[in-house]
């Protein structure tokens, strides 16, 4: 039988006390109960409702979670919001798609170490998928690396696919609905983590791939600010690939594809309410989804006004922010069936795709020239390739962004790139990647508990395990990844400035390194100067 603790009340304000069998804690959403972790010295509180998917228009804003009438228990996180799920095999290293989710998925985990200290910082993390799928399951995020230095940490599910970023040019669906979901857990968190032991005025947000491109979007969002540092690996919202535009015959399409003949969009949008989610999503599959410019609307809070490239960044005065990327961000493209190396005029389809500028070819060529030789060979040069795509994907965009956020008042930028190669580089794993380098994703291998990674492999890796989580949470907790040298962390990391771009290089050692990749960074910040104006025309007929 399990024996649950109770929670002493001091001046009105709740403070846990972890017992054996469980932890109450009462909050301002209703008293909430977590399990200890059996795999570290915290509290899991797992699946808590932060809002709830609006049943008669499951494609539009959240609504908000009424406050719990009884005890919460807060020990199960499978719910996951209507996607294909990709999933990991250990043995296989295979993935395999099938349909998985339902609409009550709003759902966040909360997880709390068991140390007396009051008002600790909290993590929020958000998940990247391509904005078609994805969770926050412990499996791939699990918690203890972060957890024991003492933190908070949150991760969360929120909506993709059709149900987060349908955009119709319609009140009911102004698009974004995802990025909503976010704002409502952020939200939630900033006003329910006093009652964990959290300070709301300490707050980070943070994500990684599409993840971070939607952080950086509630950076750029006129919406006001709930937190107070933000961490953006490997994504931002001036990726090429951010931005959709809308589509105001989307609910007839689908509605017809599942066998209801209309035109009318609001006839279209009750049948598809009515619709199961499994449905709607096998109709979409072949559908790509992601963020847009909304249409204004009187009494709608829109969230993406304009193409982030030329936001002016609203809420970062005064923020903190974590920035970086990979060495080889898309190595892994190498490895990828159906990627732009293995079909016919991919890399040229790419560059078109990426870059917006289809009856250009001769800036196309002015691109393809830089990186390779018109006549080479594609085996000889795919890392030139890789290069590339890496480039216009992250490494520009990211380098673009930090720049641009170093010249705000009282704003401290600290910008990394990460190659180092070790047991733990996840998409290396997964693709059986042997080349030297980084590629996307793989410095989570060393941030999170990652089910599909054996023990044997983390059992090797710990000292670098502790280098880059010391590296978040010292940023987490103090808004700075190196407050002091130590045997672990010998550097001082510096902010960006107006005149200077330090990097912290985090491979094998620690190294501060100046402007990575500086003649190619050259290239694209001498290419966009020149031709914004048509990247942007390009982007809006997309």
């Amino acid at each position: 039988m399990l024996v649950y603790a109770v929670i002493l009340v001091v001046s009105a304000r709740a403070v846990p006390v972890a017992g054996d069998g469980g932890l109450l804690v009462h909050a301002p959403a209703g008293t909430i109960r977590g399990v200890p972790a059996a795999d570290g010295d915290y509290v899991k509180f797992l699946g808590i409702p932060y809002a709830r998917v609006n049943a008669s228009n499951p494609f539009g804003a959240p609504i908000p979670q009424e406050k719990f009438g009884k005890v919460f228990d807060a020990f199960n996180e499978s719910a996951i919001c209507p996607q294909i799920k990709e999933e990991y095999f250990v043995l296989s290293n295979k993935t395999i798609d099938d349909y998985d989710g339902d609409l009550d998925c709003l759902r966040l985990n909360i997880f709390v170490p068991k140390s007396k200290t009051r008002n600790k910082a909290t993590y929020i993390f958000i998940f990247g998928g391509n904005f078609v799928n994805g969770h926050s399951d412990t499996n791939i995020y699990g918690p203890k690396n972060l957890v024991r230095h003492d933190i908070i940490m949150v991760t969360f599910n929120y909506r993709s696919g059709p149900y987060g970023f349908m955009c119709m040019d319609i009140p009911e669906i102004p698009g974004n609905q995802g990025l909503r979901d976010q704002y409502a857990a952020i939200e939630w968190v900033r006003d329910n983590i006093g009652a964990f032991g959290g300070d709301p005025q300490k707050l980070t947000i943070g994500g990684h791939s599409s993840g971070s491109m939607l952080v950086d979007m509630h950076l750029l969002t006129a919406r006001p600010r709930q937190f107070q540092q933000a961490i953006l690996q490997s994504g931002t919202a001036t990726n090429p690939s951010f931005l959709h535009r809308s589509d105001p015959t989307t609910l007839v399409s689908i509605a017809r594809q599942l066998g209801f003949k209309t035109n009318d969009t609001y006839s279209a949008l009750s049948f598809l309410a009515e619709a199961s989610p499994k449905s709607v999503i096998e109709a979409t599959e072949k559908y790509v989804w992601g963020p847009c410019v909304e249409k204004k609307f009187d009494g709608v809070a829109p969230f993406i006004t304009e193409d982030p490239e030329l936001s002016d960044g609203r809420n970062l005065d005064g923020l903190k922010i974590l920035g970086g990327f990979t060495d080889r961000e898309n190595m892994y493209s190498l490895y990828w069936n159906g990627s732009v190396f293995n079909v016919p005029n991919g890399v040229r389809n790419f560059l078109i795709e990426k870059i917006y500028i289809q009856n250009e070819s001769d800036l196309l060529d002015i691109v393809h020239r830089f990186y390779v030789d018109d006549d080479a060979d594609n085996e000889i040069i795919k890392f030139e390739m890789v290069d590339m795509i890496s480039d216009i994907n992250y490494i520009y965009p990211i380098q673009r962004q930090m720049t641009k956020y170093s010249k705000h008042i009282n704003t401290s930028v600290y910008l990394y790139m990460f190659t180092y190669d070790g047991y733990l580089n996840r998409m290396k794993y997964l693709y059986n990647i042997k080349e030297a380098g980084a590629t996307h994703s793989d410095e989570l291998g060393y941030m999170f508990a990652t089910k599909f990674l054996s023990d044997l492999r983390y059992s090797k890796e710990q000292r670098m395990i502790d280098r880059v989580t010391t590296l978040w949470t010292n940023f987490i907790k103090y808004g700075n990844p190196t407050p002091v040298r130590s045997e672990l962390l010998p550097v001082s990391w510096p902010p960006l400035t107006a005149d200077t771009m330090p990097c912290l290089q985090i491979g094998a050692n620690l190294t501060l390194v100046s402007r990575p990749f500086r003649r190619r960074m050259a290239f694209w910040e001498l290419f966009f100067d020149a031709h914004l104006d048509k990247i942007l025309a390009g982007r809006a007929q997309e």
